[in-house]
């Protein structure tokens, strides 16, 4: 079983959520600073951050997008390069360029810019990548929910993501990790 290592309120929940929404069994470690820093946590991440990964034969592995990924492909639910590409595009969107335009901009960007295509894709489908619950949903969801609540960034022009968040916010595994119960 691979163990995951973070801190409440960290970005160590986005990964326990997707994990519980892929029954996907991990273990939650919880560490402090002086852990962190300890030559065998180096070891997980080099950086000496978190969230972390142990994977189940000793890999670590860094970085909330790759240990989702790793997660995904554990559950099988990547089973083709197409697939894990069409995936690793929206966590690495969600990761490298929505949270960075959110975070700098304390929530006031050009929210047309970085939510139109978001929008237009929703109105299409219920989900990221089709008829269900991805990886992507997982990244993307937790971001704007991060927005929403570090910034009081307000999505109510956009129907069908609003619709999205209210679906994605009334699933269980959301509500025991990211919203917080």
């Amino acid at each position: 079983m691979p163990s995951v290592y973070g801190s409440p309120g960290s970005r160590t929940q986005i990964v326990e959520w997707l994990a519980l929404e892929l029954d996907v069994p991990i273990k939650s470690v919880t560490l402090n600073r002086a852990v962190m820093a300890s030559p065998e946590y180096r070891a997980v991440h080099p950086f000496g951050k978190i969230p972390g990964c142990k994977a189940e034969d000793g890999t670590g592995i860094f970085e909330s997008g790759a240990i989702m990924l790793y997660v995904a492909d554990l559950a099988g639910s990547l089973p083709t390069p197409e697939a894990r590409g069409a995936a690793a595009a929206w966590v690495i969107w969600a990761n490298a360029t929505m949270w960075p335009a959110l975070e700098t901009s304390r929530g006031k960007c050009d929210m047309q810019g970085l939510f139109g295509p978001v929008e237009d894709i929703l109105g299409r489908s219920d989900w990221l990548l089709g008829d269900e619950l991805s990886v992507a949903d997982v990244a993307v969801g937790a971001y704007v929910k991060y927005g929403q609540l570090f910034f009081r960034m307000d999505i109510s022009k956009f129907p069908n993501l609003s619709k999205y968040m209210a679906a994605i916010e009334s699933r269980d595994a959301f509500k025991k990790t990211v919203g917080g119960g």
